[in-house]
């Protein structure tokens, strides 16, 4: 097994999963990441509740890693997350596979990119879901070297 390729942070706040993403990912990183997802959510599966990702940081991963990330994706969904928002600068690589790995709007399940932190926040707020540590987002969206 080859060593974890990739960081992520994770954190849990009212009915909101905040996370964040960075480098370039080989499958033992999503492997790792699926599991503490997985855990982290928990909590929130008998209701209904939202995902904020930051990607700036994240830069594209193995082919290896896709199924794993789509069968995730079909988890949360039947588990209760209704509103899935990813933010990062526009980048055509980055686009492609997520749009690639990641569910499109669907009944019961709404997903939307944003170019930063704030309208996403915004959003999530008009969809009934508040960050309440908004401050989480900021600090390790701007700490890429040391998050």
């Amino acid at each position: 097994m080859l060593p974890i390729h990739g960081r992520w942070k994770i954190k849990v706040a009212d009915k909101l999963v905040m996370q964040w993403f960075a480098d370039s990912w080989n499958e033992e990183a999503v492997i790792a990441y699926v599991k503490e997802f997985k855990a982290a959510a928990a909590p929130l599966i008998d209701g209904e509740w939202a995902i904020i990702s930051i990607f700036e940081h994240w830069e594209l991963g193995i082919p290896e890693i896709e199924h794993h990330v789509t069968e995730l994706c079909e988890w949360f969904k039947q588990n209760g997350c209704i509103k899935d928002c990813h933010v990062y600068s526009s980048n055509t690589l980055k686009s492609l596979q997520l749009e690639k790995m990641i569910p499109h709007t669907e009944n019961g399940y709404e997903r939307c990119v944003f170019n930063n932190v704030n309208e996403a926040i915004i959003w999530l707020d008009m969809q009934g879901f508040t960050v309440t540590q908004p401050q989480f987002l900021y600090d390790i969206d701007m700490s890429h070297p040391e998050a």
